[in-house]
């Protein structure tokens, strides 16, 4: 019982020092993260938007010119199969968009570095050939 509380006590005490430090960690991580995504949208949006007015345009230019000759049914096909390779386009770019760096390395590194500690810290407290004196 008298084992339980002294790494209960143990634990406290550390989480007590070493949690102060998460809060500036984590406002950096949010930060990056804030920006990362603010990037990655914007330049979405931006291309979607350029590559959709061009591709309307283009369609509609392909077909007008194509429209009294004998290779209309070519020209609309030829026309479908450019918004194919945009919509793949659009998600290749998509997918590459979301393959960034994971959020929050930067807490997720000094929970770790922390976590590794404290099983040290305790390793002492939990061996049985270990005297412990108070």
């Amino acid at each position: 019982m008298f084992e339980k509380v002294r790494l209960a006590r143990a634990a406290l005490i550390f989480a007590r020092e070493r949690l102060p430090h998460y809060g500036p960690l984590l406002t950096e991580d949010l930060r990056r993260f804030q920006d990362e995504l603010v990037k990655a949208i914007v330049g979405a949006a931006l291309f979607g938007a350029a590559g959709l007015l061009f591709c309307c345009f283009l369609s509609i230019a392909v077909m007008v010119s194509a429209w009294d000759g004998t290779h209309r049914s070519m020209a609309a096909w030829l026309v479908c199969a450019s918004w194919g390779a945009l919509a793949l386009l659009g998600v290749w770019v998509a997918r590459r968009a979301l393959a960034g760096p994971a959020p929050f390395r930067l807490v997720g590194r000094a929970l770790s570095r922390d976590y590794e500690t404290l099983i040290e810290d305790l390793e002492p407290l939990t061996d049985p050939g270990h005297s412990h004196s108070s």
